[in-house]
């Protein structure tokens, strides 16, 4: 079966590039599909590895709607004209590709909602928010009628978006690391983007409140984006410098999330976070704020984790500091982690992609 992925970016470090990269490579390789992938970003190298049977072709929009953008859609179509798949998933879910849906094709197409760009402005009385919220919420309904199957990461997410027909497929723990983490250093983790939605500028603030009480701990963040220069800002603010650093993304984990205690992850929403799967994965217990709208799906609080209620930064604080102080519940919430996360096993779900797939195939 010929397969083509429509996304933003195939070649950055974010999560939708990870799992792109690890769900098409193994669909080539465990069940024989042919595919093909049209990313619309920056042109890179790939960030991280795809099968070299895989194609990916990089197809330039531009970054706000003008005239111009009439002539990507119309290079669009095209593409996926000559590249004749049996299958579309459109894994973009900004602008574009919301409009992608309105596309003529006679291909079955699948919408993979890997997040909700309307959030952030929920609680918003800006005029102008406002209105835009609407507009994103009555495009984003449109659009989804127009396709065969809606695909979202987590029941919650369906919930949250009022979709019954909905197909829920999580991302996969793709790690499958047969090692657990000690958890005996004195080092905390937090990966991910550096832009405003993750919340690094309150988790320095946290962090701020447990360097008082435990000075020989340090905090490591593997990011890279915008907010980078002022989250060195703030942490030379309030001389933390020698408590928190800003490291690089790293495509292997492995080499180094061993090394940590736990992870702290204070997103201000989410739909399925991949470092917290990560970091679960080699047995790391996660302080998270309890933000919309997946992450109580795999966090079980008090169990292999703590989720906090969103935005209570002494909560979060206290919760971290328990974890850090009690070295035998960070070991035995870690050994839940390590065994619940494995409910995401990554061939199990790439296997109900592969049924997806098959019965949206036309003889």
């Amino acid at each position: 079966m010929k397969i083509l992925y429509i996304t933003h970016d195939a070649f950055g470090q974010g999560g939708v590039a990870r799992m792109l990269s690890v769900k098409t490579s193994l669909l080539t390789q465990k069940y024989g599909h042919e595919i093909d992938i049209i990313s619309s970003g920056t042109f890179s190298a790939p960030f991280y590895s795809f099968d070299s049977s895989i194609s990916i072709k990089h197809l330039h929009a531009p970054t706000s709607l003008r005239l111009s953008s009439l002539l990507y859609f119309r290079k669009l179509k095209r593409a996926i004209k000559n590249m004749k798949p049996d299958c579309i998933v459109i894994c973009d879910n900004g602008l574009k590709g919301y409009l992608t849906c309105f596309i003529r094709l006679n291909i079955p197409v699948i919408f993979e909602s890997h997040s909700i760009d309307f959030i952030p402005f929920l609680n918003t009385k800006n005029k102008f928010l406002v209105l835009k919220r609407f507009f994103l919420k009555k495009l984003h309904a449109l659009a989804l009628n127009r396709v065969d199957k809606i695909v979202t990461l987590s029941k919650s997410q369906s919930f949250f978006l009022h979709l019954d027909n909905a197909v829920v497929i999580p991302n996969p723990s793709w790690s499958a690391s047969k090692k657990k983490a000690e958890l005996t250093s004195k080092r905390v983790i937090a990966m991910g983007r550096l832009v405003e939605s993750k919340g690094y500028v309150r988790m320095i603030e946290i962090w701020r409140e447990i360097h008082k009480v435990y000075p020989d701990w340090h905090l490591d963040i593997y990011g890279d984006g915008e907010q980078k220069d002022l989250l060195h800002n703030q942490i030379n603010a309030y001389n933390l410098d020698g408590s928190i650093s800003v490291k690089k993304s790293a495509v292997e984990i492995e080499e180094f999330l061993m090394d940590y205690a736990f992870m702290i992850h204070t997103s201000f929403y989410e739909t399925f976070p991949l470092v917290v799967m990560e970091s679960m994965s080699f047995g790391l217990p996660v302080v998270a704020f309890d933000c919309p709208v997946g992450l109580k799906e795999i966090i079980r609080t008090g169990d292999d984790g703590f989720l906090i209620e969103n935005d209570d930064l002494n909560a979060f604080a206290e919760k971290t500091k328990s974890l850090i102080a009690n070295i035998s519940l960070r070991q035995k919430m870690g050994e839940n982690a390590f065994k619940n996360i494995q409910r995401y096993d990554v061939d199990d779900i790439i296997e109900v992609w592969n049924t997806l797939f098959v019965s949206l195939q036309r003889s």
